[in-house]
């Protein structure tokens, strides 16, 4: 479920239930079909497209989800609860987290000439839209201007030229051919452009967009687009070549043909406050053909439309510094081409993502939809080739998904064999690699069934940092995982906390949780698992057990009653681990180990009914014999 504050643009296709947020109180609106905004107002359609509410509105693009989740405090202990609370939203406090990407000083840098400050700028043009009109004023003389209404086309190979745009008109544009760099100050414009782009730039080199201090900037494309023979509009703001944004304004851009902000080269957002919508079907926010890189800033991105993504990349996508807040609301289609599903995702690369400073936070609330996904899976000579990696470190990442699986479509595969597909949640997925350094993760997919946590279809490697993923299927899904450090919590409510073919833990905490009912909290299907370091407690039904060539000794008990903690005690009864357990299990399995087993030493298993402060009771009392000891079983 939404809160809708209000909304600036055109229309929203809502969730089923939706909060209003009126002059203090809330008021629930039942089976929204959508919802239309205006400047000033907001109507909910509601019952087959019968109009049931309006509402005035004070303030603009404000959003958050809500969702009911009774599971969560059932199945995890309640010392982390509160990883989990946060919310992702849009908020009025976004625009005051503007701080701009720090200068690159080394010439030799890719990215040097992205700054607006190493660029000199000896002309400029000031250009005024006043409705039908459009004034062009300043040094001229070099550059040809045609007019259609407030149409505006120049065409310049004049160099270190700047445009000065300002005022409003709600049929324009302002297209741009040249083979010279260009700046484009927005000065205070609100444009709209009912037949294509408002910004359209055909040069091969870099458009610098600067947003003007003070100043709120709003651009609006059509639902239709004119087309040119032999050129591309992809979107309300498009360029052939690179577009790098800077400035201490606001621009607010509502894409409603293909996409926000479009680039056939790369998107480099380095200061500003962003924010982008996308309403079409398959429409992206932000494209970069090429590349979308963040490095300071505010951008927003909101998605409405099924199969939409908020950032979207043909190939990388990196991520250094800066607050990305980013939310889908679309469903998963069929798409007859690829024959599979097409899902939204809030930040989508085809190929390598790199998130390395920031933060970034994701919301996907359709069926299908993904957090985070990088990567593409391609067929060569008959064989899956898994293309694109996941590097995190020093970044703080929030994700919620609260869709569910789409069903299954029965097809021929690339092969030609019988198939089928399904589109699930994810809340961070990788096709290659993935790989977590350090920074924040907190991952919560808890919308339906199948909604997993954390999945590679190679490796995951996880080397430092904090991990958290609260789901309804799979905590943490890969090919194999190396542990070599960090604070790990992996959380399932009806499937394996942690599902890999192999693991090796060599340094870091490890806590897993699995579903009460037949699930594992660790799972590895039988194959290499080793400990060599750090600690592990799993919890499920069942749990697979570290082979005897690790380094570290292990034990796995079930206790068959309900109990709120377990804890693993020497022979005196002094507490090695102490642990809660949730509360959805009457049989549990528990898998400790730590450097604090030692093969030949006594130890007990202790019990405790509603706290720790209770009297506990001894489950077992036994000796490691052997680097692995199970206690009782699963019958």
């Amino acid at each position: 479920m939404f809160i809708v504050h209000c909304s600036m643009f055109n229309e929203i296709k809502a969730q089923p239930n939706v909060y209003i947020n009126e002059s203090g109180r809330t008021r629930i609106i039942n089976n929204v079909d959508k919802i239309e905004c205006g400047t000033d107002s907001m109507m909910v359609w509601s019952g087959n497209n019968v109009q049931c509410a309006t509402f005035n509105v004070q303030s603009t693009d404000l959003m958050s989800f809500k969702e009911k989740d009774f599971w969560r405090a059932k199945v995890m202990p309640e010392r982390y609860l509160a990883d989990f609370d946060y919310d992702i939203a849009f908020e009025e406090a976004d625009k005051e987290r503007v701080t701009a990407e720090s200068e690159i000083t080394d010439v030799k840098s890719k990215f040097y000439d992205d700054f607006l400050e190493h660029s000199t700028w000896s002309k400029t043009v000031y250009i005024i839209y006043e409705g039908t009109d459009v004034n062009v004023t300043g040094d001229t003389d070099s550059i040809g201007i045609k007019k259609e209404g407030a149409h505006l086309t120049i065409e310049t190979s004049a160099a270190e030229v700047k445009y000065v745009i300002s005022g409003s008109s709600n049929d324009a544009c302002f297209k741009l051919y040249s083979e010279r760099k260009a700046c484009v100050v927005l000065n205070g414009v609100e444009l709209t452009n009912p037949q294509g782009s408002v910004i359209n730039s055909q040069l091969k080199k870099r458009l610098f967009i600067d947003l003007a201090p003070n100043t709120v900037n709003i651009l609006t494309d059509g639902t239709s687009y004119t087309k040119v023979s032999g050129e591309d509009q992809r979107g309300c703001i498009f360029a052939e070549g690179k577009i790098c944004i800077s400035g201490e304004g606001q621009l607010f851009v509502n894409g409603n043909k293909k996409c926000g902000i479009a680039s056939d080269d790369y998107i480099h957002q380095l200061g500003g406050f962003v924010h982008v919508n996308a309403h079409a079907q398959k429409g992206k926010a932000v494209y970069g053909k090429d590349n979308i890189i963040i490095g300071g800033g505010v951008l927003r991105t909101f998605v409405d439309g099924d199969a939409g993504k908020g950032l979207s990349s043909d190939s990388l996508l990196t991520v250094t510094g800066g607050v990305i807040k980013a939310i889908t609301t679309g469903n998963a289609i069929w798409d007859d081409g690829e024959q599979d599903y097409s899902s939204c995702c809030a930040v989508k690369s085809n190929w390598d993502m790199n998130i390395l400073g920031g933060e970034l936070c994701c919301l996907s609330t359709g069926d299908g939809g993904k957090g985070i996904s990088a990567g593409n899976l391609e067929i060569v000579n008959n064989k899956n080739k898994f293309n694109g990696t996941l590097t995190v470190a020093n970044a703080d990442i929030y994700v919620r998904t609260g869709g569910k699986r789409v069903p299954e479509v029965k097809h021929e595969d690339a092969h030609g064999e019988k198939a089928e597909a399904a589109a699930s949640p994810k809340g961070m997925k990788s096709v290659g690699k993935m790989t977590i350094n350090s920074g924040s993760i907190y991952i919560r997919c808890s919308g339906g069934a199948a909604a997993e946590g954390i999945e590679s279809k190679k490796t995951i490697d996880i080397n430092g940092g904090k991990v958290r993923t609260y789901c309804v299927d799979d905590g943490m899904n890969a090919e194999g995982c190396n542990i070599n450090g960090g604070d790990i919590l992996i959380c399932s409510t009806e499937n394996d906390g942690f599902d890999v073919s192999f693991l090796f833990l060599n340094d870091g905490l490890l806590y897993t949780i699995g579903g009460d009912v037949a699930q594992m909290g660790m799972d590895t299907d039988g194959k290499t698992f080793k400990v060599m370091g750090g600690e592990i407690v799993a919890l499920g039904a069942r749990n697979c057990q570290p082979f005897s060539s690790s380094a570290l000794a292990n034990v796995l008990c079930y206790v068959k009653k309900h109990v709120s903690g377990l804890a693993l005690a020497d022979a005196e009864g002094n507490i090695i681990r102490a642990i809660p357990t949730p509360d959805s299990y009457n049989i549990i399995c528990v898998l400790f180990s730590n450097g604090d087993i030692t093969v030949g030493n006594r130890y007990k298993i202790l019990s405790y009914e509603k706290s720790f402060d209770d009297t506990p009771v001894v489950e077992y009392d036994f000796t490691a014999e052997g680097i692995s000891t199970t206690l009782g079983s699963f019958k």
